[in-house]
């Protein structure tokens, strides 16, 4: 048992910084029983690094050894925001942003945490007592705490001195962090050290309460990747759980030389031995030591024969300066763009001033030339090669909005000049009743609606919205209807509308087929929804037809849930559901067809019945 116990705090000595206390630790190891462990999370935002990940894998070995996980989301906490580390008023965050964030927290923690054995883990929300509360349940709290141990904590010792203001709730904000550790019963918690004045609070509340205190370790906190400040989402020097492997290795690959050994001690699980007779490679020769320490991380969370992936990649691509082979595509959706536009496109995660910094820095490439002038126009072309950063490559696609078609109808982009066409082939502006559902007369929105498309109409590229005219293949000098396309799915994404002479089943489907395909695949749209224009795609006298084919979808591939219970597809939902439509296309054919044969028949009975009921004239020979 001594022994054991001695190899569990060497396997923490190696990685935690602080023990309140070890003999405590040592002490409840003895007793042989399932320790509680608490692990809470605030859910600001949901990104963890390696950083976090030191807590997480010491808490994985202990689950190893069976002992129990409690994960408590700071649900209500999240509300009043943690003032660690803050010299201002953390901004309120909405409730859903909370629950999504938490779904990613523990999406990411998985990565480390055994979830697959409810004897291991525990999953809670401080919301579950904190919320029911009582005004002198609060209070009777408040009695064990003064203010002089409150205003002690070195942030708000720090806005003091720089005259800021100190809201009473962000004061309450340890208070109830500490109430967690008795709600849970925790025996003990892995926390950074900015977290240490919240959890001794913790010790304080159990001790009034009759628990036995909580053992707090505090971990090592290196710099970031930057070698300068800890890592940190803000200032963009982390490696987050959620990159990927060529991320995290090419984000390895760039920490500053001094940084090698501590990263390898505290982030990997390589030997320590082996670590102290690699110090003279370090030294020597620290980028293959770093080469090393990128697969050990990236090898640790998504396996060797990935990491061994991802060093070839950076050996032959990054060293050596080869074009990568299996470069991603960039959908354009127009060969000219303003160069500060397409780096957006390539790095949406950035903010416009990060991507603008990196042109000026020269880290922006396409073709093998620099670009430097974030206003330039840029004219390009496919297959051109984009290089952002040394890791980042993109192979440009042209998106060629200028038609699509179907068996029978042509799509071609809407031009200014083609509104007075509009009005002339669709009488009485029908199609504003159904695009814009703009108010007043017929007349008024017409000219409201003239307006509203030309500004949609002269917008440049990339757009949010776009507009086709529709034509006949058999008449293609005709426009015959118009379909409407934006991103903003609160409105419905979508809107087709045919003229009344075409509006057959047949060719709607073959409409919305084609729009949706366009939608999915050119554009990147992951749902299309189609509110109100849903029942004017299709004859009314089907609508039941198509409502009984989106009800018969599985339910996680339909938007059911949209404002106003809208219709819709997800991209998955729609890959099933498009071989339905043909199905209609082709049953609606042959149904004409076997209309056509029936009108026949009758027409050839009712040309008999009438030529029996004539009167008889005589024959020639008996006049």
């Amino acid at each position: 048992m001594a022994s054991k116990i001695d190899d569990i705090l060497e396997r923490f000595d190696r990685t935690s910084d602080q023990f309140f206390s070890k003999d405590e630790f040592r002490t409840k190891l003895k007793t042989g029983k399932k320790l509680r462990i608490k692990y809470g999370v605030d859910v600001t935002a949901p990104t963890l690094h390696i950083g976090h990940a030191v807590n997480l894998w010491l808490m994985r070995y202990m689950q190893n050894l069976g002992h129990k996980v409690i994960f408590v989301i700071g649900d209500f906490t999240t509300r009043i925001g943690d003032p660690t580390g803050r010299n201002e008023l953390r901004p309120v965050i909405p409730r859903e942003d909370i629950d999504r964030n938490a779904k990613e927290f523990i999406d990411q923690a998985r990565m480390v945490l055994r979830f697959d054995d409810p004897d291991l883990i525990e999953i809670r929300r401080n919301s579950e007592w904190l919320e029911s509360m009582t005004l002198q349940e609060i209070l009777d709290l408040l009695s064990h705490v003064t203010h002089a141990r409150l205003i002690s904590r070195d942030m708000f010792q720090l806005r003091l001195a720089e005259g800021k203001e100190i809201h009473m709730h962000e004061m309450l904000y340890p208070v109830l962090q500490g109430w967690d550790s008795v709600m849970v019963k925790s025996d003990m918690t892995i926390i950074g050290s900015d977290q240490l004045f919240n959890e001794m609070m913790g010790r304080l509340f159990q001790e009034k309460n009759g628990q036995k205190p909580q053992t707090i370790i505090t971990t090592k906190i290196t710099p970031g990747i930057d070698g300068k400040a800890k890592q940190s989402k803000s200032l963009g020097n982390y490696i987050g759980l959620g990159h990927t492997p060529r991320d995290k290795f090419g984000r390895v690959m760039s920490i500053p030389d001094d940084l090698i050994d501590a990263y390898f001690r505290i982030y990997t699980d390589a030997p320590l031995d082996e670590i102290d007779r690699m110090k003279k490679e370090i030294m020597l020769n620290p980028r293959d030591a770093k080469m090393k320490l990128a697969y050990a991380i990236v090898g640790l969370y998504h396996g060797h024969d990935i990491a061994a992936a991802e060093r070839d990649w950076f050996e032959n691509v990054i060293s050596k300066g080869h074009v990568p082979n299996d470069i991603p595509a960039l959908h354009v959706i127009s060969p000219h763009i303003i160069a500060i536009d397409l780096i957006h496109l390539a790095m949406p995660e950035n903010s416009k001033s990060d991507n603008r910094r990196l042109m000026t820095q020269g880290a922006v490439v396409l073709n093998g030339e620099k670009l430097s002038k974030p206003t330039a126009t840029l004219t390009l072309k496919p297959n051109d090669i984009l290089k952002v950063g040394k890791r980042n490559w993109f192979r440009i696609e042209i998106v060629k909005l200028n038609e699509f078609e179907t068996e029978e109808l042509l799509f071609k982009p809407m031009l200014v000049k083609d509104i007075d066409l509009i009005q002339k082939y669709i009488p009485a502006w029908d199609i504003v009743k159904y695009i814009g559902k703009l108010p007043g007369s017929a007349k008024v929105a017409a000219d409201v609606a003239r307006e509203v498309f030309k500004k949609v109409l002269s917008k440049p590229e990339p757009k949010d919205e776009w507009v086709w005219k529709i034509m006949s293949k058999a008449t293609p000098e005709k426009i015959i209807g118009v379909a409407y396309l934006r991103t903003d799915s609160a409105h419905g994404n979508q809107n087709i509308w045919l003229l009344p002479d075409h509006n057959s089943k047949k060719l709607a489907q073959q409409a919305m087929s084609a729009v949706n395909e366009h939608a999915f695949n050119a554009l990147g749209f992951q749902k299309v929804v189609f509110k109100d224009a849903f029942a004017h795609a299709a004859v009314s006298k089907e609508m039941e037809t198509l409502r009984k084919q989106f009800l018969a979808m599985d339910p996680t591939l339909r938007n059911r849930d949209e404002p106003m219970g809208a219709w819709g597809f997800t991209k998955e939902g729609w890959q099933l559901m498009k071989d339905q439509f043909r199905n209609i296309a082709t049953e609606t054919q042959n149904v004409v067809s076997d209309d056509k044969k029936t009108r026949v028949l009758k027409e050839e009975r009712r040309q008999r019945r009438l030529a029996s009921a004539r009167p008889k004239t005589p024959s020639s020979e008996n006049k």
